[in-house]
């Protein structure tokens, strides 16, 4: 700007030497300046979830000779031969059980328990009956922070509930118990979506929808003491093992069978290291596919079937991407030098419930 001014001076200057200056005239008045154009939601929703609401349901269980109520969620169709979306802590541990869901309408129709994934906190019911108003899964992979979101279900059993808000960020983990026939095992669920749309209890199972109506994720837990802070599973992992789900009733997770801190050379505690991002063991456990592997404590693993470890590609994905029973080559430092390790995957023990529902602070 400075040598723009000082431009226009001098050629002013110049052009006054050559010729007489025109008749001052006045100024044209000032336009007023345009409005800045911001991109933001609908000014109203009402006319989409008049479309959503009729896909989503409440999930009653009931057990026990007189047959009370035991818990309350939300789920939803998504398909029209009555197949429905919800989370697995929405059940009961056993398989014995009433499962009813309620229509937006009010109508109320008995639902069995097709397949449960206790570790991914999934779960299909089916639904008799039909057909049904279907909701449609959505891609995840151009999701972005900021975008606009709402929240349907029945918190506390307030049915047909909507809330909105936006994607508050992405790629979150949150800590969480398993139980299983091994005892408690402490594996938090990763990759998940975070979200400002008001989430309560009941609202676990219900859909996490885009403003052009698409299922992004499942809400499944909230942050206690603290207000709109909730996470939703991302619909595009389940997608991928929904077929699995759907044939066999559950999903089969190898598990390699460490504890591990992850190395990050953005981080300041890691600057200066020598490793690009990767994960440094801190114990193996006995009986488990790293043991057998040769994976020691103080190992740092870098890659998996050649594939270096990033923020996107982290360990825990890498092993959930692998089938049960697949060897895969770990690569390891060890003491500096580099070493490959090869690692069959042998499943997890099986699950038989989680609580991911309201998380303590963190």
């Amino acid at each position: 700007m400075v040598l723009g001014t000082g431009g226009g001076a001098i050629s002013g200057y110049v052009a006054g030497r050559v010729a007489a200056p025109p008749a001052p005239q006045a100024a044209p008045p000032a336009a007023p300046a345009a409005a800045p154009v911001v991109a933001g939601s609908p000014t109203s929703y009402a006319g989409l979830l008049e479309t959503l609401m009729p896909a989503v349901v409440t999930v009653e269980v009931r057990r026990g000779a007189l047959n009370r109520g035991s818990g309350i969620g939300t789920g939803f169709f998504y398909n029209a031969d009555g197949r429905i979306l919800t989370n697995a802590h929405v059940l009961p541990e056993e398989e014995s059980g009433d499962v009813r869901i309620t229509l937006s309408d009010g109508q109320r129709i008995p639902a069995k328990v097709l397949g449960r994934d206790v570790w991914g906190d999934v779960a299909v019911l089916q639904a008799e009956g039909g057909p049904f108003p279907a909701l449609e899964l959505a891609d995840n992979a151009d999701l972005r922070v900021g975008e606009p979101v709402l929240a349907i279900g029945s918190p506390r059993n307030f049915r047909n509930t909507a809330t909105s808000g936006i994607v508050s960020g992405l790629d979150r983990l949150i800590p969480r118990t398993v139980n299983t026939d091994s005892g408690p095992m402490a594996i938090p669920l990763r990759g998940l979506i975070q979200t400002d749309a008001a989430v309560n209890q009941g609202n676990s199972g219900g859909p996490l929808v885009t403003a052009d109506g698409r299922v992004i994720g499942i809400n499944t837990a909230v942050q206690s003491n603290a207000n709109d802070i909730g996470f939703a599973l991302p619909i595009a992992d389940i997608i991928r093992r929904l077929p699995e789900l759907e044939s066999t009733g559950t999903v089969a997770r190898g598990l390699l069978g460490v504890r591990y801190q992850l190395i990050d050379p953005e981080l300041d505690s890691f600057a200066g290291t020598p490793y690009p991002y990767a994960v440094a063991v801190s114990a193996v456990m006995p009986d488990t596919t790293a043991q057998a592997a040769g994976v020691r404590p103080a190992d740092v693993i870098v890659a998996v079937n050649g594939q270096a470890l990033t923020r996107d590609f982290n360990l825990s994905h890498a092993i959930d991407g692998a089938p049960v029973g697949e060897t895969i080559t770990l690569s390891v430092r060890r003491m500096g030098q580099p070493l490959d390790l090869q690692a069959t995957l042998t499943p997890r023990p099986r699950a038989t419930s989680t609580t991911p529902r309201d998380l303590p602070p963190s």
